[in-house]
């Protein structure tokens, strides 16, 4: 199998601050050594290789590191330690709702910017924009800036730019969510297709039916650390009755 995705002891790590500060009190603090500041672990000593073709859900409490997870394998944010290594031609990724849309710009303008950002050419662009269009459901509204958009149609427009791009890596966060059910069972519909195709998929829910559904393997994040990786049932089990 070829590896898609490889961490090697990777750790990531943010910072916190005691309490906000005054304009006077920030300024004072410039002139001082010490610093009200600390810094922990997001996520510790994570080990994992992905193959491709792979379907992996992503379970654990809020605060687990999924989502840091997520956009260390987006190249959004980079390790403090270790290594992350991604072998995508083309990588999509859907982590936060609206992340990469410009309110003021309508449904078409967005399309066409999102397209480009991830490197995508003009002449797949005209061939697919009305696939885009048609399968968000977005017709009548894609000339309307995107500030009156709601969210699920938001989602459904970022879904449909993604799977219209024909990633080989797909990363998608929680955004489904927000969609009808009509619209999430197109999704999974496309999903199975993708999958088919030996697109690789790393998908985060708190629904954890949908986890099931979509996904084969589950690795289950708690406090940061890796708590199981395997069979998606198993990780389930496991993490439930760790929560119960």
């Amino acid at each position: 199998m070829i590896i898609k995705i490889q961490c090697t002891n990777v750790g990531k790590k943010f910072r916190w601050y005691e309490r906000n500060l005054s304009i006077k009190e920030s300024f004072v603090k410039l002139f001082r050594k010490s610093s009200e500041r600390w810094e922990w672990y997001v996520l510790k000593d994570i080990n994992l290789s992905i193959n491709t073709g792979e379907r992996v859900g992503i379970i654990g409490r809020n605060g687990s590191g999924k989502t840091t997870l997520l956009k260390l394998f987006a190249n959004i944010y980079m390790p403090n330690e270790g290594i992350v290594e991604v072998n995508s031609k083309r990588r999509l990724a859907l982590l936060e709702l609206g992340v990469g849309f410009y309110p003021d710009l309508t449904g078409k303008e967005n399309i066409t910017l999102n397209w480009l950002f991830n490197g995508l050419s003009k002449s797949e662009l005209k061939e697919k924009f009305d696939n885009i269009v048609n399968f968000a459901g977005l017709e009548k509204f894609i000339n309307t800036p995107l500030k009156y958009y709601s969210s699920g149609m938001k989602a459904r427009l970022g879904f449909s730019i993604a799977i219209n791009a024909d990633p080989d890596l797909l990363i998608i966060d929680e955004i489904l969510a927000v969609g009808d059910a009509e619209f999430q069972k197109k999704c999974y519909e496309e999903i199975e297709k993708l999958s088919k195709k030996g697109i690789t998929l790393i998908f985060i829910s708190h629904n954890l039916n949908d986890i099931r559904q979509v996904c084969s393997r589950g690795i289950w994040l708690n406090n940061g650390t890796i708590a199981f990786d395997g069979d998606i049932d198993l990780a389930i089990e496991k993490y439930l009755a760790e929560v119960r």
